[in-house]
């Protein structure tokens, strides 16, 4: 039967339901040094210690963590609670390991992994950055335990340098980065489905924090995807990506996202790397990828024949570039919203400013992609255009001149019988120089038909010749 130590160290998906740990209730800490020897102070907060601890039995070393409650105060032993509730369930390589706990009227003692390596922010300060294959290697690790907590409706909420441990990899002891995601004082279950499962209080840290947790919204767990952009973006870069005078001005520059890659420091770095900062870094969570999209990046998977900017990623981008390229004709060019271009004459772009126009060159989809047909203006016989909204516009129409035997271009706008809608692509016309867009408008003498014959067309000429 596998130890408890070797299943910890199995690449966990789901939580382990069968892992029990173990907390007791004792009156006083002379009961641990039973099982424990306390050793030195690892490290110390406002309201706690961390000392080492050597199990009398095993040797193993530990580190524990001893929480004053009450000096930590009500609300600060609720996260406490939460904390270890939270470390009872999960079980992944790269997130703190806690082994059991003891708990007086006054104190609680958590048993932990010790990481004798310190905290990834003390090798940041150390190093000011990181070369790329290094950071790649945190990020990824940490993208593995953000993603393993996400899958089961856990959301971290607080992931910072200093939250980031290292620990010495008993399989590798040349690896220096062996990361563990610690502090779950602020993460939270998430419960419901849809808007239920909104996340709505303000917590974390300002420096780490997303656009949409600093405007006290409703938000969801891309909030961490978030915090390893800026924590990529610090690892490779040296600084920040945002920053500000003040609190108000570091929110106002976070909420614009602008990132600055143009400092030598990135200049050599791969595009694969930008690229993912820049999808972690999206302000609106809707379009910023998951930590399971930056998994299948390039930039962690290694594999480069694949496109870096695989397009839209959610329904919201997807519904956005079908809309845009609703305004393509069968060529890829722009369509006027308002009227359309014949075939075959010069095309000008048609530029909406509430959106951009792209330049696919087809508007043909493979696979599972939406399919949207087009009507042609040159072989349509209402001379129907799309709308942007898709739908068949019931505006003024697209017609061709009304017989080939013409010699000379008529300056009246006209309408015309669709069997001469052929003829016409022949005609000795000039080209004109510049777009021309012709648009049906009423006419006196027009008659209330939609089209009018050959006939009836060549009757008018010779009554206006008479005149």
């Amino acid at each position: 039967m596998p130890s408890k130590m070797s299943s910890w160290n199995t690449q966990a998906v789901n939580l382990d339901k069968s892992r029990v740990v173990r907390h007791t209730r004792i009156d006083d800490e002379s009961a641990i040094e039973k099982t424990y020897t306390i050793g030195s102070k690892l490290g110390s907060g406002s309201f706690g210690v961390v000392k080492t601890a050597t199990h009398l039995e095993t040797g193993k070393k530990w580190a524990i963590k001893i929480v004053n409650k009450e000096k930590a105060g009500s609300s600060a032993v609720v996260l406490l609670e939460r904390e270890v509730a939270i470390l009872k369930k999960v079980n992944h390589p790269n997130i703190i390991h806690l082994e059991e706990v003891f708990e007086t009227s006054k104190r609680m003692y958590l048993v932990m992994e010790l990481c004798s390596q310190g905290e990834l922010n003390s090798l940041y300060k150390e190093k000011e950055a990181l070369p790329e294959e290094e950071a790649k290697a945190v990020i990824k690790r940490l993208a593995k335990a953000v993603s393993y907590l996400h899958k089961n409706d856990i959301v971290h909420r607080d992931i910072k340098l200093e939250n980031i441990l290292l620990s010495t990899n008993p399989s590798n002891p040349e690896d220096k980065l062996n990361i563990k995601l610690t502090d779950f004082g602020l993460s939270v279950v998430k419960g419901g489905v849809g808007s239920d499962s909104m996340i709505q209080s303000m917590c974390g840290t300002p420096m780490y924090m997303a656009p949409e947790v600093i405007d006290n919204q409703g938000y969801s767990q891309q909030c961490d995807v978030w915090s390893i952009g800026v924590l990529a973006y610090m690892l490779i870069g040296g600084n920040p990506p945002f920053s500000g005078r003040d609190e108000d001005s570091l929110y106002e520059n976070i909420r614009k996202g602008e990132l600055d890659f143009t400092t030598n420091i990135w200049k050599e770095v791969s595009t694969e790397a930008k690229n993912a900062i820049q999808g972690l870094l999206k302000v609106d969570p809707a379009h910023r990828i998951t930590v399971h999209e930056l998994l299948d990046h390039p930039w962690m998977t290694g594999d480069m024949s694949r496109p870096v900017n695989k397009g839209p990623t959610n329904v919201l981008e997807m519904m956005k570039q079908w809309k845009d390229e609703l305004l393509l004709d069968d060529e890829g060019e722009a369509v006027d919203s308002n009227a359309n271009v014949q075939k075959g004459e010069e095309k000008e772009p048609c530029v909406n400013s509430s959106q951009s126009v792209t330049s696919q060159p087809s508007n043909k989809s493979k696979g599972n992609s939406i399919s949207v047909r087009k009507t042609n203006p040159s072989r349509s016989p209402g001379g129907r255009r799309i709308s942007p909204t898709g739908g068949r516009s019931k505006g003024k129409q697209t017609t061709s001149s009304p017989s080939s035997k013409a010699s000379t271009p008529r300056s009246r706008p006209h309408t015309t019988n669709p069997s001469s809608t052929q003829a016409a692509k022949t005609s000795s016309l000039k080209p004109p120089s510049k777009t021309q867009i012709h648009v049906r408008q009423p006419s006196p003498r027009a008659p209330s038909t939609a089209t009018i014959t050959n006939s009836e067309a060549r009757r008018k000429k010779k009554s206006g010749n008479g005149s």
